[in-house]
């Protein structure tokens, strides 16, 4: 661009004496931040060797990745600018960024999306009263949602408008469709939808059939954790949770599963623990060829779907994390009160439902067709005894210390008024880089109320998200064991017996590393007694932390934790730090304080670990 186009651009016809020398220095300094060789000198002005976002945006449309190319704009085109070539551009880059919004609503009223596009359908008109195309989309989409009186109305008021303001009448395109709308016939209805494969299958999770459905055929594999006991299989059933389930398909191949005791998976005795369920994700991930994906995390969902991130980042492309916790329960370094409700088994159902919605879709308050539903979906979704067993598990979750150890991008999500929306900023603002959105509304759950905001969030995240860099660090526990030097070649075999991987530990100490906290315990307890058997003592240590991952080996501070922290224990004795302990909420184990200790430059409170459910490893 010459230096008078450059003049003409910013000051128009009159421009400064110093004009020319502001430009020189505004120049200077955009090369100390660009990268080298992208602003060059070029006669008679400068040359940018760039993509702009205009350019992305363009690339992006004429591929036809409309939603991509919208993700990029971030409000009024220019409006920071009142110089002479922003009033010129605004009005054109507008238009490019209406039409692309046009073009995404042609392509979701294609797919039978009419009924969640109204509202937008209603603004843009509102905002464009002159425009032709928004308003013969706003009438398509009442009358295929069964509003044919207002998709008559829109239309009288539309030609009532360009009588006043410009004295003509709607194009012959537009007055066809009214009289398609007034016959009734079969153009202005929705198209019949291609049919949506909702097989459901099973995968072997230890001894548990974990119940799966995989939707879509995207690039980017999506996992779905549901919180508490909602189930995938009902969901079809209400139009806003299908429809939220085939927008998260369109932005790749979905795969929903029901955690163990829940759904359509198989009951359990007891609770199952995070660690468990996250076995359980493993396994349906595996089971559909799945080596990385997008985890999606809702309420209780979220801080399974955290702990996975942090646990197997070699397998997480993203997090988005919707109105969760990292703890329920307030404490002295931990404000925050997410009192759990209570059921009894003759609430369970349709009373159970009504203060279900109370609290978490208050927009569906005085809807009592949606409180009958939701009545039978929470019936569907688990007993009123393992209802209650997972709302005590929940109470006891507490992974705040895993937060800063997930290096996937991360997008937080919650609504403004819902009543998690304190403990999901807390979460979301101990997540290394993560975006943080309020969204406008009260209602908890993601697919009721305005769902299209949360969805626009997450594919504009999504499609920003790019490849994460291989992971050098993982959250491990690592056990630390001493045992007598002679015995410590028959007490090894627990290790892989219980999922673990050995690590160097030199002559009478057994250490080994755990994705999981409880089998961690439950190898310590094996280990333990078997030297009891055996007629000689041992003690074990253990502790949860982020290790590095250095010639395929874990190292770090958490190994010297261990080792700390075996060093106080008694003969016989399995100690835990206290992240060890937050960790294992629902695995049935129980622990007795064993006062502190301080390992580095830390003190750490510790555990014994008395008792453990013994499932098969």
């Amino acid at each position: 661009m010459s230096i008078d186009a450059l003049l003409e651009d910013l000051w128009g016809e009159e421009h400064p004496q110093s004009a020319v020398k502001m430009i020189h220095v505004a120049v200077s300094q955009l090369r100390k931040v660009l990268p080298e060789d992208v602003l060059q000198t070029r006669a008679p002005g400068y040359a940018v060797h760039a993509a702009t976002d205009l350019q992305r945006f363009e690339a992006l449309r004429s591929e036809g990745r409309l939603r991509d190319a919208l993700a990029l704009w971030r409000g009024p085109a220019l409006a920071e600018f009142t110089e002479p070539f922003a009033r010129r551009e605004a009005a054109r880059l507008e238009e490019l960024h209406l039409a692309c919004i046009e073009d995404r609503i042609d392509e979701d009223l294609a797919r039978g999306e009419h009924a969640s596009l109204l509202a937008e359908l209603e603004r843009l008109a509102a905002a464009n009263p002159l425009r032709e195309r928004p308003r013969r989309q706003l009438m398509l989409a009442l009358y295929r949602a069964g509003r044919q009186a207002d998709a008559l109305a829109a239309y009288r008021d539309f030609q009532r408008t360009l009588d006043d303001e410009l004295g003509i009448a709607p194009s012959a395109e537009l007055r066809a469709l009214e009289l398609s709308i007034l016959r009734q016939e079969d153009a202005a209805r929705p198209p019949r939808p291609a049919a949506v494969d909702r097989t459901v299958h099973y995968v072997q999770s230890g001894d548990v059939a974990i119940a799966y459905q995989v939707v879509g055929n995207g690039p980017l594999d999506i996992v779905l954790v549901h919180g508490w006991v909602c189930s995938f299989h009902p969901g079809w059933e209400r139009p806003a949770i299908a429809r939220f389930y085939e927008r998260l398909a369109g932005m790749g191949r979905l795969i929903l599963f029901d955690k163990r005791g829940t759904g359509l998976s198989d009951r359990i005795a007891g609770i199952a623990p995070l660690e468990e369920r996250m076995d359980d994700m493993r396994a349906v991930l595996d089971a559909v060829g799945s080596e990385r994906a997008a985890v999606l995390g809702v309420s209780e969902g979220g801080a399974m779907a955290a702990l996975f991130a942090a646990t197997y980042p070699a397998r997480t492309a993203a997090l988005v994390i919707m109105g969760t916790f990292a703890r329920r329960r307030p404490g002295p370094d931990y404000p925050i009160d997410v009192p759990q409700q209570d059921f009894t088994p003759e609430e369970w159902g349709v009373p159970a439902a009504r203060r279900f919605i109370a609290e978490r879709a208050p927009s569906l308050v005085h809807d009592e067709e949606a409180i009958r539903w939701y009545g039978s979906y929470l019936v569907r979704g688990a007993s009123p005894g393992a209802a209650a067993q997972i709302s005590r598990m929940n109470q006891d979750i507490d992974i705040r210390h895993v937060l800063p150890s997930i290096y996937a991008p991360s997008l937080t999500l919650y609504r403004a008024d819902e009543y998690l929306r304190e403990a999901t900023r807390y979460m979301g603002e101990r997540l290394p880089g993560a975006r943080i959105r309020e969204l406008p509304g009260a209602d908890h759950v993601p697919w009721e109320g305005d769902q299209e905001d949360v969805l626009r969030e997450i594919e504009a995240f999504l499609a920003e998200a790019g490849e994460p860099e291989e992971p050098d660090r993982v959250l491990a526990t690592v056990l630390h064991a001493r045992v007598p030097p002679a015995r410590r070649s028959v007490l090894r075999g627990h290790v892989g017996r219980h999922r673990g991987t050995e690590l160097p530990g030199g002559d009478g100490v057994l250490r080994a590393s755990f994705d999981g906290p409880a089998r961690g315990i439950r190898c310590a307890h094996a280990i333990v007694d078997h030297a009891r058997a055996l007629g000689v003592e041992a003690v074990a240590g253990l502790h949860t932390g982020e290790c590095e991952m250095g010639d395929g080996l874990l190292q770090g501070l958490p190994l010297e934790l261990a080792e700390g922290v075996a060093a106080t224990a008694t003969p016989g004795e399995v100690l835990v730090s206290s992240t060890v302990r937050d960790l294992v909420a629902g695995s049935g184990t129980a622990f007795a304080e064993r006062g502190s200790v301080t390992l580095g430059d830390d003190e750490w409170r510790l555990f014994a670990a008395t008792t453990a459910r013994l499932p098969a490893p």
